[in-house]
């Protein structure tokens, strides 16, 4: 038999559940938390990326162009 408890509780009440826990308890949370929050943002850049690419299309052929501008500053026009 599952029993299911619900309840409610503040982020202000997390924290100081948090300021108990042991360091190592809380470096993996840290670290567990961080990993969430990375991908969380690299989904939203993905999704400004994509609605970026949507409103301004490009071509492959001009990215190709803008690689090459960007290869030959860095590394000058002896670069094929």
């Amino acid at each position: 038999m599952i029993n299911k408890i619900a309840l409610e509780i503040e982020p202000s009440q997390i924290e100081q559940l948090v300021d108990r826990l042991p360091q190592s308890d809380k470096i993996r949370l840290f670290r567990k938390l961080g990993r969430e929050v990375a991908a969380q943002r690299m989904k939203e850049i993905f999704k400004e990326i994509d609605e970026r690419r949507k409103q301004f299309p490009i071509s492959d052929k001009e990215i190709q162009e803008e690689i090459e501008k960007v290869r030959r500053k860095i590394y000058g026009p002896r670069h094929r």
